[in-house]
């Protein structure tokens, strides 16, 4: 894993409050949809999931955070790793994905992974608390990318590791595009405007 970060000007600015909330409101209307198919969401994801326990060099008896849970991939894979004598705490900033993830782990009886709500830039939890944090493909939707990034590294135990995951440009991301090049060529589809002084545009 790489972590990526763009220099911004004193010109640039965030995403509006109005623009978070709305983001927060697209996530919370998904939540059930991500439940309903974690299954396949898990599979179709492990590699990513397995790239980020080897990069953070995960093993048993390990404390690890995973920011960004959302229906708790890759919090539960994780669980798994680090067995008994470890433990995880998935996060997400959204309530409906929390419920969705503690669901998960109650039903594959895991005992050892705990659950919060939280945003990624105001992480509850005490300095030097983990020996790894990951995120799975969610550093690109915070508000704050960078004082996510700083949370992250204070909850991080000195030696401890941090991993990321995330996706390039939409070019250099097939996943991203490949599917709807194909709807494309049988109807016409109105292009989105991108959202004004998106931070990762």
């Amino acid at each position: 894993m790489r972590i990526i970060t763009g220099a911004k000007s004193d010109s640039d600015t965030g995403p509006s409050d109005i623009q978070t909330d709305e983001v927060l409101r697209e996530w919370r209307e998904s939540a059930q949809f991500w439940q309903k198919h974690i299954g396949t969401i898990r599979t179709m994801f492990a590699p990513v999931t397995q790239a980020l326990i080897e990069e953070a060099r995960i093993v048993a008896g390990q404390s690890v955070l995973d920011v960004a849970g959302g229906s708790g991939e890759p919090s539960l894979t994780i669980a798994a790793t680090v067995g008994p004598t470890g433990s995880v705490t998935c996060t997400d900033a959204i309530a409906e994905m929390v419920t969705a993830a503690k669901s998960e782990a109650q039903r594959r009886g895991l005992t050892n992974v705990a659950f919060r709500q939280c945003a990624a830039d105001a992480l509850p939890f005490e300095s030097q608390s983990f020996d790894a944090v990951v995120c799975r493909l969610g550093a690109m939707f915070f508000p704050d990318p960078l004082a996510a990034l700083r949370e992250m590294l204070r909850v991080t135990k000195t030696g401890g590791v941090v991993s990321l995951a995330v996706w390039d440009k939409s070019e250099l991301n097939p996943f991203s595009y490949v599917i709807t090049n194909v709807v494309a060529r049988h109807f016409e589809v109105k292009p989105a405007d991108p959202p004004a002084d998106h931070p990762l545009i």
